[in-house]
């Protein structure tokens, strides 16, 4: 079993390490090189581990042997998903579930960063301004969940913890038994999107990126939201239509939003986004945890063994969303 690892620019390490724990020396693997001839590295592979999900239409002509062609990572959309299928190469991500916790803490430190007026504090101390401000609780606010997958569920579990009144929508039912699980007091269908938005204090997007969510939070659904309310984006930036954003924070249409994922990355320093008093913004790293990157190259690894083994691949992709 011939192994290709596909890298992400300088943040080859320390996945290609925790990959390589995970295949225990089962099997040998190299590390593409992008000075060298694509299809001398592809041409003979069996699997190809591509780190993010970043493979081009070259890369994947090249690959005509391959057996799998395994994504570390969630998000699909900077893959050519069709045309990998298309070539009838089996195709595997490591979903929602391998970094539903990182996502959900991260989710959840946006919202303390704002209940605890974290840019306000911060300036206030450095000019010796003592006291002040005057923060708040989110014992008692209401968090809106657009998806109540895995980090849904996981952002769902800390929030009733520290007593929020959780409200959710999904494409996909749920059970009454997790909805009692996770404390869920409201729950629809995204035609019912429009309540959660009018209703909650913080509303925090855990969907996919598809062409049913791309600009699902747009000036219509931001003008819903309470001018007290709080967005927060730990899912893909094109869920948020981002100049309806700005001019909803500029305007004080709401009071602030809490930022990991944006249109284009990285986003340029001098965007509006960046500076504002009332956006927390992080750079693409709520997922980027060690305790994702061994649960993810865990599952890419269980997925090389069952390839081996004859059996299909676990989270595999079939279909174009």
């Amino acid at each position: 079993m011939k192994i290709l690892f596909i890298g992400f620019r300088d943040l080859v390490h320390p996945c290609l390490d925790d990959f390589q724990d995970a295949i225990k020396g089962t099997y040998p693997i190299s590390l593409y090189d992008p000075n060298l001839s694509i299809p001398d590295q592809l041409g003979d592979v069996d699997v190809v581990v591509d780190q993010g999900g970043w493979g081009s239409h070259e890369m994947v002509d090249a690959a005509l042997e391959a057996k799998l062609w395994q994504v570390i990572g969630t998000g699909l959309d900077h893959l050519d998903v069709k045309y990998i299928l298309g070539k009838g190469i089996p195709l595997a991500n490591t979903p929602g579930v391998f970094s539903g916790i990182a996502l959900a803490e991260h989710a959840l430190f946006f919202m303390f960063c704002f209940a605890k007026n974290l840019h306000l504090s911060v300036t206030n101390i450095r000019s010796g301004v003592f006291y002040h401000p005057m923060n708040e609780e989110l014992h008692g606010k209401t968090l809106g969940l657009v998806g109540l997958g895995a980090s849904g569920r996981e952002l769902a579990k800390r929030a009733s913890a520290v007593g929020m009144r959780i409200m959710a929508v999904d494409a996909t039912q749920v059970s009454p038994a997790v909805l009692a699980e996770h404390h869920i007091d409201f729950f629809g269908r995204p035609d019912q999107l429009d309540r959660v938005l009018a209703e909650a204090d913080y509303v925090s997007l855990h969907t996919p990126l598809t062409s049913k969510t791309r600009h699902l939070i747009d000036k219509r659904a931001l003008g819903l939201m309470k001018p007290t309310a709080v967005l927060v984006n730990v899912a893909r930036g094109e869920i948020v239509d981002q100049p309806a954003l700005v001019e909803a924070l500029q305007t004080g249409k709401i009071r602030g939003a809490g930022l990991d994922t944006f249109v284009h990355e990285p986003l340029d320093p001098s965007h509006p986004l960046l500076q504002m008093a009332n956006v927390v913004a992080t750079p693409h790293i709520a997922g980027g945890t060690r305790g994702t990157l061994r649960r993810r190259t865990g599952a890419a690894a269980e997925n090389i063994f069952r390839i081996a083994r004859g059996l299909p691949p676990l989270y595999q992709i079939t279909t174009v969303e």
